[in-house]
């Protein structure tokens, strides 16, 4: 039996909280699975049962791709939690006996969601038991999906714009009415014609430019972090957290750096500080994913022996500081004392630690067929995602 992978996409609220993750499987060739009869059935319950339904998406609804055999399979009323969403294709035969089984999931306190929805009439009978509608905004076009809403103005629905690509399609649709969003709007930059970079946000820059700095002493370090009230506040907390295994009190910054090191104190303070900066406008799932990606880019690194693991942590992290400045990569990212080849890594996926952090991303988006990181064999690519995956939702709910 192939390897079986999981990836996971947000879908976000109105106000931009995650408030459900779809759970994308994929086999060890990157293609989707087919869910068919009992095969299908067993591999899906074994992934989660394996992985744990709260490692992937914590207390947040789960939406999962079901088809219709798999609709008949008697077992999964009672072992799916209840948290799933299952999802079918607005495509399915909504024949009596599929209508009758949906119902019978709605019963037992599943909610039910039509995926890639088009209107035609003999969805009628599965809109009457179906929660959510989820529109393809992409393929469906501005006037489709007009047309679409119009066609379910009879019906209490909860409406998910799939693929929504800008911050500019998030703001339309959400005119439109649609309560909740999926798609990659939230990691992109909602501007690219900055010419200047503010005041307040240049500081965190030049901040950045000092935590980055490879050639760093141990003192430099210190009396940076301590000019820095907040960020030595931040910082003492999570020395003292249960996260670093410490058993005694640290009291100062000098301290921290001796127990722990130069490596792991500069690269908590580079999190700090992007983690103070002003969310307005953002997801806060975006420092989610910029975590997982800096976390999964360092444990590859380090399963592969690669030389300086803390500097592919260092790109993960900042593959998406463009989104939260709101500036381009390229003006970000020159003044950093990086080398070039981490530089072009995160401005253009080049050379080895480009195919590191182009895979990570694929890891996340479940776009197993992206993979271009080849020195680690699939299988412990999927366990490492997973790993970093736990890692930065826990740091992030202890932030």
């Amino acid at each position: 039996m192939a390897d079986l992978y999981v990836g996971r996409q947000p879908i976000f609220n109105r106000k931009l909280k995650t408030h459900a993750y779809e759970l994308l499987y994929r086999d060890s060739t990157g293609g989707v699975i087919d869910l068919s009869g009992e095969e299908a059935t067993t591999r899906v319950i074994n992934a989660l049962s394996e992985i744990g339904l709260e490692q992937l998406v914590g207390k947040h609804e789960a939406y999962i791709n079901v088809t219709e055999p798999l609709l008949h399979e008697d077992g999964l009323l009672g072992i799916l939690p209840r948290q799933c969403v299952l999802e079918v294709k607005s495509s399915i035969d909504a024949s009596p006996e599929i209508v009758t089984f949906l119902k019978k999931f709605s019963e037992s306190g599943y909610r039910i969601a039509l995926d890639d929805f088009e209107y035609r009439d003999a969805l009628k009978p599965l809109l009457n038991i179906t929660d959510i509608v989820k529109m393809d905004v992409k393929a469906l076009g501005v006037e489709g999906v007009k047309a679409q809403l119009e066609f379910l103005k009879p019906y209490e629905l909860t409406l998910v714009a799939e693929k929504v690509e800008s911050p500019a399609e998030f703001n339309l649709y959400q005119d439109m009415g649609f309560d909740s969003f999926q798609g990659f709007f939230f990691a992109k930059p909602s501007v690219h014609t900055v010419k200047t970079i503010p005041a307040s946000k240049l500081a965190i820059m030049e901040l950045m430019a000092t935590l980055s700095n490879p050639e760093v002493s141990l003192q430099e370090l210190g009396e940076i972090i301590t000019r820095d009230a907040s960020l030595s506040v931040k910082t003492l907390r999570y020395v003292n957290s249960p996260a670093t295994g410490l058993s005694t009190e640290v009291t100062s910054i000098s301290q921290a750096l001796t127990l722990l090191g130069l490596d792991v104190i500069r690269k908590w303070s580079m999190v700090l500080t992007l983690t103070g900066l002003d969310l307005e406008g953002k997801s806060p799932e975006l420092f989610v994913i910029m975590l997982t990606r800096a976390r999964l880019c360092e444990l590859m690194a380090t399963r592969a022996r690669l030389e300086n693991p803390s500097g592919y942590f260092t790109i993960g992290l900042l593959s998406a500081i463009d989104v939260l400045l709101d500036a381009p990569m390229d003006t970000l990212v020159e003044p950093l004392p990086l080398t070039t080849e981490m530089k072009q890594a995160i401005t253009g996926f080049t050379g080895e630690a480009g195919g590191i952090l182009k895979t990570a991303i694929a890891l996340e988006q479940g776009m197993f067929d992206e993979i271009t990181f080849t020195a680690l064999p699939e299988d412990e690519l999927g366990a490492l995602y997973l790993e970093a995956l736990g890692w930065a939702d826990e740091v992030t709910s202890g932030i």
